[in-house]
């Protein structure tokens, strides 16, 4: 290792991922060694969890971190909340821990700067646009990840083959039917959530959430099964509310990927990642995704000529918190 070593965390509902990174004089973050992996639901306070990853690597000296967290940033403190778990990270906690600056930051926010430099993703085509057929060159990308909830960002292009990141909580907007399945759907969660909203049903909870109100609908009894469960007898066919449940589920991506490209005007690509989006992505790539993407009226050739592409690179989390860290630091 270089005399100057950064610390670079992902912290989601699920797992909290570190790794050692430096910066090259060019100002290209380099990752180091394999990331360090902890459940973040065994731990219900920040001191408890940096103690953890300074036991990992007890003899380091960071010259600086950054913590990409999966929940909004204080905009006065610097802290930040896992939503889905209430986990608080204090920024001055964590700066007296590792001694070093620290930086916080929406995960999605800093995946979203490992999209430029992605090297491993799969390409959704529709039947009617080829890949590549429109000239995405200098035009807005997007981003959604459904996993222990739903985050997206935005890529603003800028001058000199930069990106402008702007982050998002749009997963918290309204969960909008596309179809009258999708209207009694809501009926049967709208009496069991407070607020449904995309994040409801488009996440490893929300998976469970849909496969319960189709049980519903279906008069089937519910069984107690896991996200990665349904998923299974799903794609496997081996179960029809399963399957019915993942079908559902690929049709709403699909209806919330095209809906955030039209607000932000993404036509240079949208990117869809995520847990559940890398372990379906077989499934995803021929189901009703791409066709109820490209479903918006009027401006069904604007969306038609989108790419969507389905993210399966390992930790895009880790690498997009490097160059986060590197345009922060450098």
């Amino acid at each position: 290792m270089s005399e100057l070593v950064y610390l670079v965390a992902d912290i989601g509902a699920t797992h909290a991922r570190f790794q050692c990174c430096e910066i090259a004089s060019n100002g290209a973050p380099s990752l180091l060694a394999k990331p360090f992996i902890l459940p973040t639901q065994n731990f219900t306070a920040a001191t408890e969890l940096s103690a953890a990853v300074t036991a990992q690597w007890p003899h380091l000296s960071f010259a600086g971190a950054l913590f990409a967290v999966a929940g909004p940033i204080d905009l006065v403190s610097g802290d930040v909340t896992v939503l889905n778990t209430g986990l608080r990270l204090p920024r001055q906690h964590l700066e007296a821990t590792f001694d070093c600056s620290v930086v916080c930051v929406n995960d999605f926010y800093a995946q979203a700067h490992a999209v430029p430099h992605l090297s491993e993703y799969r390409s959704v085509l529709n039947k009617d646009a080829q890949e590549g057929s429109l000239d995405a060159k200098d035009q807005p990308l997007a981003l959604l990840g459904p996993g222990s909830g739903l985050g997206m960002a935005t890529l603003i292009p800028q001058p000199h083959n930069q990106w402008r990141v702007l982050a998002s909580e749009g997963g918290h907007a309204d969960l909008a039917p596309g179809s009258f399945l999708e209207a009694e759907l809501w009926s049967v969660l709208a009496q069991q959530h407070q607020h449904v909203c995309w994040e409801t049903v488009l996440s490893g909870p929300g998976l469970v959430n849909l496969y319960r109100a189709i049980s519903s609908i279906w008069d089937s009894a519910a069984e107690d099964l896991s996200p990665a469960q349904i998923s299974a007898a799903g794609v496997q066919m081996a179960d029809p509310v399963c399957h019915q449940t993942l079908e559902t589920f690929a049709g709403l991506l699909g209806s919330a990927a095209a809906n955030f490209a039209l607000m932000v005007g993404a036509r240079g690509g949208v990117y869809l990642g995520g847990g559940l989006v890398a372990k379906l992505a077989d499934f995803l790539h021929t189901s009703p995704l791409r066709r109820r993407f490209d479903e918006r009226g009027d401006l069904s050739a604007y969306v038609k000529a989108i790419p969507v592409h389905l993210i399966t690179q390992s930790e895009p989390g880790l690498l997009g918190a490097s160059h986060c860290l590197a345009k922060r630091f450098a």
